[in-house]
């Protein structure tokens, strides 16, 4: 796969696995494959390389809790509800808690971000900023909610849609052509998007912020803090994040890092120690988790992450999340 870059090659990386694990049928994995490598003849090339074979049942010695357990534990504030959601929504635009808006935000050339923010409704003067990073289908309703779950725990949040010069999630309906049009954006690209969205916020908050990223979002939080965070991000959570070519560059980070990963979630999973080795060597407060039981994608509560989604470790990884924020940006 040498003529595509790392975001294509991640994307397609993930259909496959789709693929292999059922999710999808094999005219599917071909039409995404040929969307994101451009061609049907490259997408043929790619996928004869690939090992195509179903995978077998992942095992584990924890048992697999089910949806809806005894375990949640209610918190002051919003965590992943105790089963699926059809519609991405678990605190609503309207909560009494927070306040939604959609400001604008601009990229270096002019572009509008599609920027969502919330904030919370109570907050006297201002309070440290978290900028939420989507996954691979952009800026949906489950990022948005994730957004406004984020202001319930008392920060400014906000995400931007990194296709937005293409008409963003809520133009590219269909997932091969939003990570068709995504794929074109090389890291530098979305990085100064990431920047943009860090100087919006910082006029919005007490000058400190965390970034929090799923999948796709995972590894752009790697990204940025591989590409020179700015001085302000003082936490960082990516969740089941792929390892960026230049993971090395961690060896300088500032912020300090909680990486979740998914036991089941063995190509992900396995870079790990890697990373661990360059926190290390940054000398910052760093947590490597790897949450049992689970594949990747088992935080997203809405329909798209199929079984996956893991209620009882994904209020988990979520309640640490909120406490990663609430000890570092203080």
């Amino acid at each position: 796969m040498e003529q595509l870059n790392e975001t294509q090659r991640y994307f397609i990386e993930e259909h496959v696995e789709d693929f292999r694990d059922g999710l999808i049928p094999r005219r599917e994995l071909i039409r995404r494959v040929t969307l994101i490598a451009g061609s049907a003849a490259l997408a043929t090339s790619i996928l004869a390389a690939c090992d195509l074979s179903p995978r077998p049942a992942a095992t584990t010695s924890s048992p697999a809790p089910a949806a809806a357990s005894p375990a949640l534990v209610a918190q002051p504030f919003a965590t992943p509800p105790a089963s699926p959601t059809t519609d991405g929504v678990t605190v609503k635009e309207n909560d009494p808690r927070i306040a939604v808006s959609t400001p604008e935000v601009k990229g270096s050339d002019g572009a509008n971000l599609m920027a969502y923010l919330a904030k919370p409704a109570a907050a006297s003067g201002k309070v440290p900023g978290v900028v939420v990073i989507h996954e691979n289908r952009g800026q949906t309703e489950h990022i948005k909610d994730v957004v406004r779950r984020v202001a319930t725990a008392g920060f400014v949040a906000i995400n931007i849609d990194l296709a937005a010069r293409a008409g963003g999630a809520a133009k590219l309906v269909d997932s091969a052509a939003y990570n068709a049009e995504l794929g074109k954006r090389g890291v530098a690209d979305k990085l100064a998007d990431h920047n943009a969205t860090f100087a919006y916020l910082r006029s919005q908050t007490s000058g400190t912020a965390g970034v929090v990223g799923f999948c796709f979002g995972g590894g752009e939080v790697w990204n940025i803090l591989a590409g020179g965070a700015p001085t302000e991000l003082k936490a960082a959570v990516p969740f089941y994040g792929p390892q960026p070519a230049n993971y090395t560059e961690l060896s300088k980070v500032k912020a300090a890092v909680s990486a979740v990963y998914a036991e089941q979630d063995t190509r992900i999973t396995a870079t790990a120690p890697q990373m661990e080795e360059v926190l290390k060597q940054a000398g910052v407060p760093y947590a490597i988790t790897v949450y049992p039981g689970v594949n990747h994608a088992f935080h997203n509560d809405t329909n798209a992450a199929g079984d996956r989604y893991n209620a009882t470790q994904a209020q988990k990884a979520w309640v640490a999340t909120i406490e990663w924020f609430r000890k570092y940006l203080a």
